[in-house]
């Protein structure tokens, strides 16, 4: 495969990308500024991470073990923890001494990539490699959530994977990285979300993921609820051949996904683009609206809008009555307007989002509206999540638009007036996502606490920035540096104890 070669060229060939080795286990953190008094829990961020030296895959931002960053803070003092996510997949690497299964490189790697994942699976037939299901397969490492009592590592090609948790005798969380595949005794049949949507008052998750059959062919939608005590409602649905589906809608009544421009082919390894991802400038993005009330009876409803996007990060969406007295769902989010076949995510060749509003009309299945808000490369969205699924004022976009590595700045948009409120820069370190942590009794939207894990190529540390002012308060400086990443989750001091 060139590894060698490629890799030296590559532009995740950066010091932001190396892995780190060490594992820490509440080690004491240094603070310099004002740590908000009622800021007590737990902040824990996913990533890759890989676990070998000797490496013998491409490098890619997807590609890697996962790896948990936790800081926790505890009465005006920090500790940060770091582990590696052992699932089966990761357990029968290291047992290897190597990667043995194919990794999301490979289905960018054109023709040494299509014979890498042919010998995998000849190795698996053959008895010389742990003959995991691909479900089974997953690394756990894009995102993290807490889900009651538990904490789930999740990757949306694979099963979820439930974290093992103690807590000590001093309230402190423990963590190894072990723990187990979760698939509900067997009701779920499909690859879990890394985005699943949790609804504010009842807590039950709602997942939709894509399932790709054979050498990565996009074949059925999962619709998935997973109520408070783990009752599971699920169904399929056909789709195509969309690229992907990482993020989605919750809203009052319904579901909604994007179905993007981004396509995959079996045969485009082999193809003049090397990748079984394309962009397809004649097919125009559309929006598929489901129940969240699972009926199998009931197929997807599909708003065709009138341009071509990929989308990767959503921002909120809510339901609303319109001037003619017609049901509407109303979304915001960041679009892509063309994407590389070579999925070049959080790299300068990757291409700005713009970030649009549209408004479907569920009586007549039209897009009524379809707007641009911003034409700046804003994504990795948040919003406090207590609004998921109503209307919603702000949101925290991080800002791409520098060299493409990750954000460089935090801008808070209100989506109502349709306006940027205020902008707050990271210097020379790069954001992977500003996580909204409300104040504990708070009742107004934002009145909370933007977190941030900042990254340089020698040092890593958790911005606390206040979400009302956009105002930085303190900075929490770990003892090693942390490889770029993106996605993680707050925990309480309450939801802490409830993982003993």
């Amino acid at each position: 495969m060139d590894l060698e070669a490629h890799n030296a060229k590559s532009p995740y060939n950066v010091a932001g990308y190396r892995p780190v080795r060490r594992e820490l286990s509440h080690s004491p953190v240094r603070i310099s500024g004002t740590l908000p008094a009622d800021l007590d829990g737990a902040y824990l961020r996913n990533g890759t991470n890989t676990q070998f030296d000797d490496s013998k895959v491409r490098l890619h931002a997807f590609s890697g073990a996962g790896m948990i960053h936790e800081i926790q803070i505890r009465d005006g003092a920090a500790t940060y923890s770091n582990f590696y996510v052992r699932t089966p997949r990761f357990e029968a690497d290291r047992a290897a001494g190597r990667e043995v299964y194919a990794e999301f490189s490979d289905l960018v790697a054109g023709r040494p990539g299509a014979q890498r994942l042919e010998l995998v699976e000849k190795k698996i037939e053959a008895g010389m490699v742990p003959p995991l299901d691909p479900f089974e397969r997953t690394p756990g490492s894009t995102s993290i959530r807490y889900h009651h009592g538990r904490l789930y590592c999740l990757q949306e090609t694979g099963y979820a994977f439930v974290l093992n948790t103690q807590v000590d005798a001093d309230g402190r969380l423990v963590l190894d990285g072990t723990g187990t595949l979760e698939t509900w005794d067997g009701e779920w049949e499909g690859p879990f979300s890394a985005h699943p949507r949790i609804d504010p008052d009842s807590h039950d998750v709602y997942n939709i993921s894509v399932e790709r059959s054979g050498r990565i062919i996009a074949g059925q939608i999962h619709e998935g609820e997973l109520v408070a005590q783990a009752e599971v409602h699920h169904q399929t649905s056909e789709t195509g051949s969309m690229g992907w589906l990482h993020d989605f809608f919750l809203t009052a009544g319904h579901l909604v996904f994007p179905d993007i421009s981004v396509r995959v082919a079996p045969t485009g390894l082999t193809g003049p683009d090397g990748s079984l991802f394309h962009h397809d400038g004649e097919y125009r993005m559309r929006w598929g609206v489901v129940p969240r009330v699972i009926d199998e009876n009931v197929g997807v409803q599909w708003f065709e809008t009138d341009h071509v996007g990929t989308i990767w990060h959503v921002i909120n969406g809510w339901e609303q009555t319109g001037e003619d007295g017609h049901a509407q769902i109303v979304l915001h989010s960041p679009v892509f307007a063309g994407y590389p076949a070579g999925i070049p995510i959080h790299t300068p060749e990757e291409p700005p989002a713009q970030v649009k509003t549209w408004v479907l009309d569920l009586d007549t299945g039209k897009v009524v509206d379809d707007r641009l808000l911003l034409d700046h490369g804003y994504e990795r969205p948040s919003l406090n999540l207590d609004y998921v699924g109503r209307p919603s004022r702000y949101c925290y976009l991080l800002d791409e638009h520098g060299d493409g590595y990750m954000g460089k700045g935090v801008l808070k948009y209100d989506l109502i007036d349709e306006k940027e409120v205020a902008y707050l820069d990271y210097g020379d370190m790069y954001g992977g996502e500003a996580l909204f942590v409300p104040r504990s009794g708070s009742t107004e939207e934002d009145d909370g606490y933007l977190l941030d894990l900042l990254m340089a190529a020698e040092r890593a540390e958790l911005i606390i920035i206040d979400a009302r002012t956009m105002i930085e308060l303190a900075r929490l400086h770990l003892p090693q540096r942390v490889p770029f990443g993106v996605h993680a989750t707050w925990l309480t001091t309450e939801e802490i104890a409830r993982l003993a």
